[in-house]
């Protein structure tokens, strides 16, 4: 046998597979399902001919509409027929208007829109009538109106039940009643072990530990699951769980766009999700949650923790499109709250519910005005500050909606008026009334988190200013130390530079030449000419013992012909194979023409895009590349003119290489020196903060320019932050007095005295304002002047000849004129700052910037309406959230429908006792002959109270019942709608990474903040719910397990196909985790006989089995006696440096092996 040395591999022995396979993988089926349901060989008029008509027929022939006097709501409808005659002939499908309308050639046929019918609803049609075109006696056409969603809410009477486990809970008695109905009996209660893993998992998205385990299995209490629930709803975890469910509702996405560029949802939404996370947890109430989200900045506008509600609207943003961002509002709106779905209403009246086109436009109105703001630093909209709140606001309080004919927003209607509303059929509607924002509302900066954030960010201003001002003078103080000091002489063997040549055919030999097609230019000089998207050439020099740390650099050349990226340039610091290296270039792009810098390594090029400095590159010009490098710091002139100052990462000094990219270049010089000891150098990021452009020749005159330029702007820089944080001070002081100190209108007394106190603080604020846009017009001045320079400095260079020539020189004097106009605006700017300071002051001055004006308050109609216990909609729609969360099946399965086309509820009484406990909680918790009981009386928790129906939710019997089938019950309901047994079902991808983590005791539990990188995912052990997810970007492992899709998800799928059991057995998290958790219990339990089941415990919150400890001993035993015989363990390089290596002692890699079967075994990710 070969050795069974473990590199970190990770595959595992047979032995392991085989008692993976005998436990139960997670790539093993469900346990045995239903039996398929039988069917006849007919039609059923129900089952195969309603939805048809339904489908295609009655939006133009049923109760709604009913053209030519049709409807085909019903058989006798269709017999009566309308203006043409009965649609109907039983027996006798040719001689069926109905079937010859449908099955008729293009011109003639029904419906007239697409494609019509398909070929098997055809023939089912023909069947049905030809069999007599049975249906059930009786039916009757309903009124849509009169929709079972539609119907208000009323609390049923609980059934009575003769069954005693059935009867302590309300929802066991409609489940019960069902039960008898259809003579179906349900399963026992699960085991207690199942029953605390299954409420774990459901309530706080973890499963229990074995201590919590232990502890629950030993308290013998009747209240001791239901003191398990309370433990379980009262920790931090519930809301990060639930969370996770309400944003897949709601359609939670992170930002997403190009590139950087925000298109979608806000950078910083991230803090709605924080809210949903902090008011589930404080049990706020599903009804204020709603408002908030709805209407928050109209609720409470100044309070932004509650502003960060708005969220939910913020989503919806679509920088690309106006249109589609309010469309994507006005249906998710719908779908999310009542189950109403509004999309196709935009173009015709609702095919199915009794909702017209104009009442699309009235809601759609509500959402007109709004606009996105972000409340941070920047004081409103335009914010930059990416740790402030997004959130909605109106942006045009008046804003009005368009009637699209036929929905077509090219085609509006321009005469039709549209005023806010819902629709009719539900009625509550209370017209809008404007909403006057108070001025915190208003002036974010009036807020105390804004304005201590303001006050902070105006200080750190005038620090790095101060700063940047002693900086410049030290700069000023070595300068004239480096004049001072004599240069030294450069160290060069045999008196000649380091290297200097000119590429003559005798060029050095020491070049060493690698891609490309490198030749002698025709005028002299290096030509490489080849081109191409991938085309890179180079040729590389290494100096004798490397390149010297400070060196300074001549490179002589000029880009010719075509070319995309038509690049060329130099790096430095090249270590082979692989190594580090710094590059500066010329690019001659299009779309990016100028100088640009990048960092190599390991073969992957970084470029610096803050470093580029733009101006044009023209094809043919010959430009100078001068660098000096001291250290860190990197100085690069093009035509002498300083165009970038920066520092480098730590360098290694190494070799040179010259290189094209997708561009043919000539290269007349390369010269290489050592750095003098005296050259003055600009300090890194100086073009940066100071913006000087003065020429730098080696004459030290004009390195006195340059440095007295930088000293002058720092100056002028410092003067300017100080005024700006004294001229907020004194605007924010006369406008906390003016709008907080304000008295009532109607005191005529008061208002005069307020005026007069007002009166020195509006001076000081005036004054401070002037003296700000002296020291702003100072600033422009120089700016404007170091512009002109550098203008005229391009100017000098020399021309082209021809009509390339005559273009540049045009350029160049259309730049100088345009540098010359700005400075001569700028000195007026200038002059008449001055004059106005010296001009008498008054007590007029700009307040604070006002972000948001009033509010149009549609938003809050549709909030209270929404949210109102009259709405029939709301609460319904939340309850079967919440119930399909809880049993993996909705009571209504059409979630986001529950229209005229969605489907029954399957127990329409319970679902309407939720919805009023919901609204209203009327029963109590208590312990009645032994056992946990819920009874009339008035419960201490908040109307619309999440919590208090999760409790009476899983303190059901209905809740607790075991998963296991039913051979009997199986035959009579394979679906299981009657709920005789739990479902069992797999764990969402989120609870799946979540419990390897919590499991091993690797979990980070902090709550909130920023969305982070998807990458991280593997090695970062938050929860799932922290990380970034959008349409475009979601962590491969979640979307594997079925994650949310952030465009829509009311209702995940679950699948179960072996790429899931690939992707958990390779994953990194299952391996480092599985190896974490065997070392911990190692230490714990050294013996075997008590490492198996303590391993059982933690991972499947059960005991092992007799069969299975016996596999398990045997297995470990077999794999560490390979594991000594192997000799040590020597895991990858790659393993160790990502913390997955196996243990090098053959005892705790053989239980890392254990452990990570147990990850991968079919308990661990069914919720059973």
């Amino acid at each position: 046998m070969g050795t069974m040395a473990d590199s970190g591999k990770r595959s595992l022995p047979v032995a392991v597979i085989a008692f993976w396979l005998v436990a139960g993988a997670v790539g093993a089926s469900a346990p045995a399902q239903e039996k398929a349901a039988v069917t006849t060989d007919g039609v059923d008029y129900l089952r195969d001919v309603k939805p048809i008509f339904r489908t295609h027929c009655l939006r133009c022939h049923g109760p709604l509409k009913s053209e030519a006097g049709l409807r085909l709501d019903t058989k006798p409808l269709a017999l009566k027929g309308g203006e043409n005659g009965a649609a109907l002939a039983p027996g006798q499908p040719a001689a069926s208007l109905l079937w010859k309308r449908v099955s008729a050639g293009k011109e003639l046929r029904m419906p007239p829109e697409a494609a019509g019918l398909s070929r098997v609803e055809i023939e089912t049609l023909r069947r049905w009538i030809a069999a007599g075109a049975v249906s059930p006696e009786g039916e009757t056409p309903r009124d849509p109106r009169d929709h079972w969603s539609y119907r208000p809410v009323k609390r049923p009477v609980v059934p009575k039940v003769g069954d005693a486990q059935w009867s302590q809970n309300p929802v066991d008695a409609f489940i019960f009643r069902r039960h008898q109905q259809g003579q179906v009996t349900p399963q026992a209660v699960a085991p207690r072990h199942v029953l605390l893993r299954r409420v774990s998992l459901d309530l706080i998205g973890l499963p229990p530990s074995s201590e919590q385990l232990q502890r629950f299995l030993a308290d013998e209490s009747p209240d001791a699951y239901a003191r398990a629930v309370d433990r379980l709803l009262a920790s931090a975890h519930y809301g990060e769980r639930w969370g996770r469910h309400w944003l897949d509702v709601w359609r939670y996405s992170d930002w997403y766009g190009f590139q950087k560029e925000v298109r979608f949802s806000q950078k910083n939404i991230w803090h709605w999700r924080d809210w949903v996370v902090e008011s589930l947890n404080a049990d706020k109430g599903y009804q204020r949650m709603a408002r908030e989200m709805l209407a928050g900045d109209e609720i409470v506008p100044f309070d932004p923790e509650n502003l960060r509600a708005t969220g939910f609207l913020v989503r919806n943003r679509n920088t690309d499109s106006r249109e589609q961002w309010i469309r994507d509002t006005v249906e998710h709106t719908a779908k999310a709250f009542l189950a109403m779905t509004m999309a196709c209403v935009q173009c015709h009246d609702h095919p199915y519910d009794p909702i017209g086109q104009d009442e699309y436009y009235r809601y759609r109105n509500i959402f007109e005005p709004v606009q996105v703001g972000i409340d941070g630093g920047g004081g409103g909209p335009g914010g930059l500050d990416l740790a402030g709140v997004a959130r909605i606001f109106d942006r045009d309080r008046n804003a009005a909606t368009r009637f699209y004919i036929r929905g077509n927003d090219k085609t509006p209607d321009k005469i039709r008026k549209i005023t806010p509303g819902i629709p009719r059929v539900i009625g509550g509607w209370v017209e809008p009334r404007q909403v006057s924002l108070p001025p915190r509302a208003r002036i974010p900066h009036l807020r105390k988190p804004v304005a201590e954030q303001t006050l902070a960010r105006l200080n750190d201003n005038v620090r790095r200013a101060e700063t940047a001002m002693a900086t410049a003078e030290a700069l000023m103080v070595d300068f004239a130390r480096r004049l001072e000091k004599p240069a030294a002489a450069p160290a060069k063997p045999g008196g000649g530079n380091l290297i200097r040549d000119t590429f003559t055919p005798k060029r050095d030999p020491r070049w060493h030449t690698g891609d490309g097609e490198w030749a002698e230019a025709p005028g002299g000089g290096l030509l490489q000419s080849d081109v191409g998207e991938e085309a890179e050439g180079w040729i590389e020099f290494l100096p004798p013992g490397g390149s010297p740390r400070e060196f300074t650099l001549h490179l002589v050349l000029k880009l010719t012909g075509d070319g995309v990226a038509r690049q060329a340039g130099i790096s430095f610091d090249r270590h082979e194979p692989g190594g580090h290296a710094e590059g500066v270039f010329l690019s001659a792009a299009k779309n990016k023409s100028g100088l640009g810098f990048f960092s190599e390594s390991k073969g992957e090029r970084r470029y610096a895009d803050p470093l580029f400095r733009a101006f044009d590159v023209p094809p043919g010009r010959e430009f100078v590349i001068r660098i000096h490098v001291r250290d860190r710091l990197i100085n690069v002139y093009v035509n002498d003119v300083l165009l970038q100052a920066h520092r480098l990462a730590n360098r290694t000094p190494g070799g040179i290489r010259l290189w094209t990219r997708d561009a043919s270049a000539e290269f007349a010089l390369l010269q290489l020196d050592r750095l003098p000891g005296n050259l003055a150098m600009a300090p890194a990021d100086s073009i940066k903060q100071f913006s000087p452009s003065a020429v730098l020749d080696p004459a030290d005159a004009s390195h006195r320019v340059f440095f007295e330029a930088i000293r002058e702007q720092a100056k002028l820089k410092r003067a300017l932050q100080r005024q700006e944080l004294a001229a907020h001070q004194a605007t924010w002081t006369a406008d906390a007095f003016r709008l907080f100190q304000a008295p009532p209108r109607e005191d005529k007394q008061a208002v005069a005295t307020h005026k007069k106190k007002l009166e020195p603080l509006a001076i000081v604020a005036q004054m401070a304002q002037r003296r700000l846009d002296v020291a702003k017009a100072r600033e422009a001045k120089f700016v404007a002047d170091q512009a002109l320079v550098m203008a005229r400095s391009q100017k000098r260079q020399g021309p082209l000849p021809g009509d390339v020539g005559q273009t540049i020189v045009e350029q160049q004097a259309k730049a100088v004129a345009e540098a010359e106009k700005k400075v001569e605006s700028t000195a007026k700017q200038l002059a008449t700052a001055v004059a106005t300071v010296e001009k008498p002051s008054t007590a007029r001055y700009r307040g604070l910037p006002g972000s948001y004006g009033s509010s149009s308050g549609r938003r809050l109609s549709l909030a209270h309406w929404v949210a109102s216990t009259k709405n029939p909609l709301t609460a319904r729609v939340a309850v079967n959230h919440i119930w399909l969360r809880h049993f993996e099946q909705a009571l209504v399965t059409s979630v986001f429908d529950f229209g005229l086309n969605g489907q029954k509820p399957s127990h329409p009484r319970l679902l309407d006792w939720l919805a009023a406990e919901l609204m209203r909680p009327s029963v109590v918790r208590l312990v009645r002959d032994g056992r946990v009981a819920w009874a009339a009386g008035k419960p201490q928790v908040k109307s619309w109270s999440m919590k208090h129906l999760h409790r009476v939710i899983v303190t059901s019997r209905t809740y607790r019942t075991a998963s296991t089938p039913h051979e009997n019950n199986l035959t009579i309901d394979p679906d299981n709608r009657l709920l005789w047994r739990m479902p069992a079902r797999r764990m969402d991808a989120e609870t799946v990474r979540d419990s390897i983590l919590s499991v091993s005791g690797g979990l980070d539990t902090t709550l909130g903040g920023p969305d982070i990188p998807s990458a991280e995912g593997l090695s970062v052990p938050r929860r799932s719910l922290y990380f970034h997810q959008s349409p475009e970007d979601q962590m491969a492992f979640l979307k594997l397990f079925d994650a949310a899709d952030p465009a829509e998800c009311y209702q995940r799928h679950r699948s179960i196909v072996p790429h899931q059991a690939l992707a958990l057995f390779n994953s990194e998290i299952s391996l480092v985790h599985s190896r974490r958790l065997a070392r911990r219990l190692s230490r714990q339990f050294t013996e075997t006989t008590a490492f198996i089941p303590a391993a059982f415990r933690r991972v499947l919150s059960r005991d092992v089995s007799t069969a299975e400890r016996v596999i398990c001993a045997e297995f470990l035993a077999r794999r560490e006696a390979a594991y000594r015989q192997a000799g040590t363990v020597k895991p990858s390089p790659e393993l160790v440096k990502t913390a997955a290596a196996p243990s090098i002692d053959p005892r705790v890699h053989a239980r890392e092996n254990l452990v990570h079967s147990l990850f991968n075994h079919h308990d661990f990710v069914t919720i059973k």
